[in-house]
């Protein structure tokens, strides 16, 4: 199996947007004011990066 630049992208992506998912439902689970923020922070960077991921897949042709 030959995996192409555009299946690594689309792996990514996906993996950014399931670990957004995750850390957003974590989030909600967590009652200590400091560990929410930082599980939030998670939540963005991982949002951030699924985005930009993204926006790359769209630019070459693909969907993500």
């Amino acid at each position: 199996m030959i995996l192409t630049d555009m299946d690594m992208l689309q792996d990514y992506e996906k993996d950014a947007r399931l670990a957004a998912q995750a850390f957003s439902l974590a989030e909600t689970e967590i009652i200590d004011p400091n560990l929410r923020k930082l599980i939030r922070t998670a939540a963005s960077a991982a949002a951030d990066s699924q985005e930009k991921f993204a926006q790359l897949i769209i630019k070459k042709g693909d969907r993500p």
